[in-house]
């Protein structure tokens, strides 16, 4: 009962803190993150969130906003870490029935309570894929899981880093993104197969006539296109 009290309290206080971000001042567009200066230097986590509600107006805007809430909380994320970029934004579907969208961006490193984060392969709803510890944006799913990746640096690992280039989303572990735009880093993962943990390699890979990035942990790509192996996954 305590565990929930407590759960709801911090809940309502990181809504508040949306809320008061809001009213405070004009929804602001996310400045785009910018890689270090040097490849030595570690990325920021930079995650985007999108909440979504449904009802009468107000009810579907406090229906995204706690949607949004519960997001980031989940993740390790407080209040004073997000802001809002876009929001309440309406869909009226009939009647005083609306769909309610709020977005907004989290920096920094968020609270953690376990040493890895899954490291899932998602697809969208033309095909493309996103892989990410983070939230399932809105059309993705999880296609499966790719393995295991720390949340703090551990004897052997780099860092491993979501980039994009002309919207196809890639893995890197080089913070400059290979000259590509930085979204976030994920966590740390092996550049060598280490001895004595549980690995599986992780592959970048591309498919169809666009060649599309995806993971795997298959050295074959699943039969499609080969762009080289990133690293070594934990796998337990």
């Amino acid at each position: 009962m305590h565990r929930t009290s407590r759960l709801r309290t911090s809940l309502l206080s990181f809504a508040a803190a949306l809320a008061a971000a809001m009213t405070a001042a004009a929804p602001a567009s996310a400045a785009p993150a910018s890689a270090p200066a040097s490849a030595a230097d570690v990325g920021p986590i930079v995650v985007h969130l999108t909440g979504m509600g449904s009802g009468p107006q107000n009810i579907a805007a406090a229906a995204a906003q706690d949607h949004l809430a519960r997001q980031a909380a989940e993740l390790g994320f407080n209040g004073s870490q997000c802001r809002v970029t876009d929001g309440p934004v309406f869909q009226h579907v009939t009647g005083n029935y609306y769909n309610a969208m709020i977005k907004a961006t989290c920096n920094g490193d968020p609270a953690v309570s376990t040493p890895t984060r899954t490291l899932n392969r998602l697809i969208g709803p033309n095909g493309e894929h996103i892989s990410t510890v983070w939230n399932v944006p809105p059309g993705y799913r999880v296609e499966g899981s790719l393995g295991q990746l720390y949340t703090s640096p551990r004897e052997g690992t780099v860092p491993l880093y979501h980039c994009v280039v002309r919207r196809d989303n890639f893995l890197s572990g080089d913070v400059k993104c290979e000259g590509q735009t930085y979204v976030s880093r994920l966590g740390w993962f092996y550049p060598g197969q280490p001895a004595d943990v549980g690995s599986a390699p992780l592959m970048r890979c591309m498919v169809g006539k666009q060649r599309e990035f995806f993971e795997s942990n298959a050295t074959n790509c699943e039969g499609q296109a080969s762009g080289g192996q990133l690293g070594w996954i934990f796998t337990g």
